[in-house]
């Protein structure tokens, strides 16, 4: 019997979730990852975002290390 188990990959992102553009780039990430999904539903990997607001420092952000 085969598992329906799904492998998480971790991927870092950061943006500058007070400007539109942050926003926005955040939202068409979402929607690229579900329609990705949608349409390879088979994949046993799934790419799990981890958010980083820069708050206006995207290389002090990245610079922090990991994300919880």
């Amino acid at each position: 019997m085969a598992q329906n188990t799904t492998i998480p990959v971790k991927v870092g992102v950061v943006l500058d979730l007070d400007t539109w553009v942050g926003k926005m780039g955040l939202s068409c990430i979402s929607m690229a990852l579900s329609d990705f999904y949608a349409s390879h539903g088979h994949y046993k990997t799934r790419v799990v975002t981890k958010v980083r607001d820069s708050k206006r420092d995207v290389v002090g952000a990245a610079a922090a290390g990991t994300i919880p």
